[in-house]
């Protein structure tokens, strides 16, 4: 019984349950700053953000144990799969149906909100949806992919977030995406770094695929760099509020990762990987605290 239990939590990868906690707190963060905040709304929608998380995940266990992935891949704490299908102590039919199962209850809690709140949440509902029964079996086969879980599993998230509190969209609230969309797109950009060689067999098109190690890196490091001369000129054209400067004390990480990603490597992977992960918490963390700060303090 306890390695079932282990292995749900392996393919729901529970580990990287921490990303929808970040998510949540950053477009709830922003609800509190424009006074709409309320903590029922606030905690449904972090349970429905979680579901669509943990279905995304096991969803696509099941199309990489399918494609053949997950049998030639080299498994890591942050790629590679659960392991939890190929080892045989989940079935893939199985698999497939919690995920859809998950997927289905997440998108429940998005009606609810969708009839009691605003019906424009269906725009956001179709398009999460999409993304997660197509990432694997068609978007990482098409260029650029990796640009969908930064839409799907970080700007709409923060979005929907936000939505749900206030019962509208704006320009301001896309901005506010925008270093959700990139610091995601991110995650899975190093991390597919060590699925190159599996990734291959399933025809998919990474951008570590297409351009290689280095150019991986550098794109890596210009996106980064970007994320924060965004996050300055919001501040600029006041868009942020002042104290989102803050954000500012997690970028000592990218260029720690620059440092030690100056040669591919097994262990170079396993520095920079978790050096990344902690990256996206703390810049969301940061910004969601710059927030919440100039609310209490102004």
């Amino acid at each position: 019984m306890s390695k079932i239990i282990k292995h749900w939590g392996q393919i729901v990868r529970a580990q990287y349950l921490t990303l929808p906690v970040v998510l949540s707190f950053l477009g709830n963060a922003y609800a509190f700053y424009m006074g709409y905040f309320q903590w029922s709304t606030a905690i449904l929608a972090f349970i429905g953000l979680t579901l669509a998380h943990m279905s995304v995940n096991v969803i696509n266990d099941y199309f990489d144990y399918k494609s053949g992935i997950d049998l030639k891949t080299r498994k890591t704490p942050f790629s590679g799969g659960s392991g939890s299908i190929v080892e045989g102590v989940i079935q893939p039919k199985t698999a497939l149906s919690i995920g859809l199962v998950l997927l289905a209850i997440a998108a429940a809690i998005g009606v609810y909100f969708m009839l009691t709140v605003g019906w424009q949440l269906i725009i956001l509902l179709a398009l999460s949806a999409f993304f997660i029964l197509a990432y694997s079996p068609f978007i990482l086969k098409q260029r650029m992919g990796e640009w969908s879980a930064g839409l799907g599993m970080g700007s709409f998230p923060v979005i929907g977030t936000i939505f749900v509190q206030t019962g509208f969209y704006s320009w301001e609230i896309l901005a506010i995406s925008i270093p959700s969309a990139i610091l995601v797109h991110n995650l899975l950009l190093l991390n597919e770094i060590p699925d190159q060689e599996a990734d291959k067999v399933a025809n998919r098109k990474t951008f570590s695929i297409l351009w290689g190690y280095q150019a991986t890196i550098r794109y890596y490091m210009f996106l980064s760099i970007l994320l924060y001369v965004f996050v300055s000129l919001g501040i600029t054209a006041r868009i942020f509020p002042f104290l989102c400067l803050i954000v500012f004390f997690g970028s000592p990480i990218i260029f720690a990762i620059q440092h030690h990603a100056v040669k591919e490597s097994q262990d170079v992977l396993m520095k920079i990987l978790p050096m990344n992960v902690a990256h996206i918490h703390i810049t969301h963390l940061l910004l969601g605290l710059g927030y919440l700060i100039t609310a209490w303090v102004f």
